[in-house]
């Protein structure tokens, strides 16, 4: 905006002011402006001109201060949400949060042309675990677990829990070297043997991995495609990664 320039003093004052609010957003030009309001007669064109701007920026502070709460309404509102939607146990998303976060990571894919993986995991011999050494072993062991599998992760990718002992990874960004670095990763942290209250337990895990937008565009076929590379991985032997079959990828 070009500067507006007067002979009046009074004037050229009340431009500059509102010239700070327009370009600089700066309510606090309020002081001014009230300050103004009573240099002139009260019947001056001049006086009524800097109380009228003057009731327009108190009007403008109050739409601010009520946008900026209820702004803080809906985050806090999305945090409860969000946290209603949190598996007790672990911590982490549930299966509609990981959905949510796979959906909105596909638009931003689609929009930026990007790249996106989602990794489909399963514990190899956790029911063997919770069988032989108790719930309550089992339960530590997914908690150390989601402590592992966290360590793989970059910030701003998803783990989720989406029950028992499947869990979900959506990693935005991530290209296929990039995923199956993850995996491969994954896997040897968890062939580690884990330290429980009720002794040792040896694990592993099995992986499918499915990449946008080679092997789906929409959320249900991405997680399709992941898990039956997560089945293959298991009919191969178990604690690896695999893609789905070339048959299974076709239906």
């Amino acid at each position: 905006m070009t500067p507006v320039e007067t002979e009046d003093p009074f004037l050229q004052r009340l431009c500059d002011v509102m010239q700070r609010i327009a370009q600089q957003g700066d309510l606090r030009a309020i002081g001014p402006l009230m300050d103004m309001t009573g240099e002139r007669p009260e019947e001056s064109v001049q006086a009524r001109l800097a109380e009228a701007f003057a009731h327009m920026v108190v009007k403008l502070e109050a739409r601010e201060f009520e946008l900026e709460c209820r702004i803080s309404d809906l985050d806090q509102t999305r945090r409860e949400l969000e946290a209603a939607n949190l598996d007790p146990l672990t911590g982490l998303p549930n299966r509609m949060i990981a959905r949510d976060r796979l959906r909105q990571a596909l638009t931003d894919a689609n929009t930026r042309h990007g790249l996106l993986t989602v990794l489909f995991l399963d514990l190899d011999k956790f029911k063997h675990v919770n069988d032989t050494m108790g719930h309550a072993a089992g339960d530590e062991l997914l908690c150390l677990v989601t402590q592992r599998l966290r360590g793989c992760l970059r910030e701003g990718d998803t783990l989720a829990r989406l029950g028992g002992d499947e869990f979900l990874c959506v990693l935005p960004g991530a290209s296929a070297d990039d995923a199956q670095g993850v995996a491969n990763r994954m896997v040897a942290v968890l062939t580690d043997r884990f330290q429980l209250a009720a002794g040792g337990a040896d694990i592993g895990t099995s992986i499918g991995l499915s990449h946008f937008p080679e092997h789906g565009r929409g959320v249900d076929e991405l997680i399709a495609h992941a898990d039956a590379g997560l089945y293959e991985a298991k009919r191969n032997g178990r604690n690896r990664w695999c893609y789905a079959p070339a048959d299974a990828a076709a239906a």
